[in-house]
């Protein structure tokens, strides 16, 4: 069921500056059988906390797709981008590129998930005519490489869970003694702070152990290694004990 629903979320495939721009994707997308999402916010153009105050009520029509379908919607795009572009390629574009190394030129091709479809073939283009050749099987194979590469979980250093489970020796701690005094009102602010304690190990724990990150081709993989986020399980539910004793603690107190 979750696989399921992580096919079904939306991803981002293109952002224009106009709605007639995402109006023609959309229908082009849908006469190849693609539902596609229209969104018109300047926010989630790529200030989604909305601190771009300088472009904040900017015009952005952002098209966005399932992510089981993000590959051929892509496809589409590129096919779609280099028709218009094989009869009027863009000045501005073509110059911008020119001036790029040829290894800069590369990193376009191994990352066209961050680029826009038009300058990926520029990019092919331009190094094409200094030699160097990059067909459809070499573009595959690169972008597979790029999948693999960002595939790879992060490694956490064991003094972060470590500092995590010290923060909930702190919260346990603090509720033995709290159990023992609890009749000395100076020991409330100690219950409270061995609260925030738990607190913020049992948010690290969670965010270890189901944190996800969206890859290019629409997949969803853990972001941290399975090693770590069993580690991070039990320290979980190390927090979640402590809080339980932190609460039930504050509860003996005002009963």
């Amino acid at each position: 069921m979750s696989n399921e629903s992580d096919q079904l979320e939306w991803m981002m495939l293109e952002t224009f500056a106009t709605p007639e721009e995402g109006e023609a994707l959309a229908a082009l997308l849908q006469e190849n059988a693609i539902e596609s999402n229209l969104v018109n916010d300047a926010n989630m153009g790529g200030d989604p906390l909305g601190l771009d105050f300088q472009n904040r009520g900017a015009s952005s029509c952002i098209v966005r797709v399932h992510a089981k379908d993000i590959d051929a919607a892509r496809r589409i795009l590129e096919a779609a981008v280099q028709a218009a572009a094989a009869e009027e390629a863009d000045d501005v574009s073509m110059q911008m590129l020119e001036s790029f190394s040829d290894e800069e030129l590369l990193e376009i091709l191994q990352k066209p998930d961050e680029w826009n479809p038009e300058n990926v073939m520029l990019a092919r283009k331009i190094l094409a005519s200094h030699g160097k050749t990059y067909t459809e099987t070499d573009l595959k194979r690169l972008f597979e490489e790029r999948i693999e590469a960002l595939r790879k979980p992060l490694e956490v250093k064991n003094s972060s869970l470590a500092f995590a489970f010290f923060g909930c020796a702190i919260a346990l701690v603090v509720a033995a003694l709290h159990f023992s005094y609890v009749g000395e009102a100076k020991f409330l602010y100690a219950l409270l702070g061995g609260g925030f304690c738990a607190c913020l190990s049992l948010i690290a724990g969670m965010n270890w152990c189901n944190r996800k990150k969206r890859l290019p081709n629409g997949e969803k993989v853990h972001v941290f290694e399975a090693s770590f986020r069993k580690k991070a399980m039990v320290e979980l539910i190390v927090a979640a004990l402590s809080l339980v004793a932190v609460v039930a603690e504050i509860f003996i107190r005002t009963a």
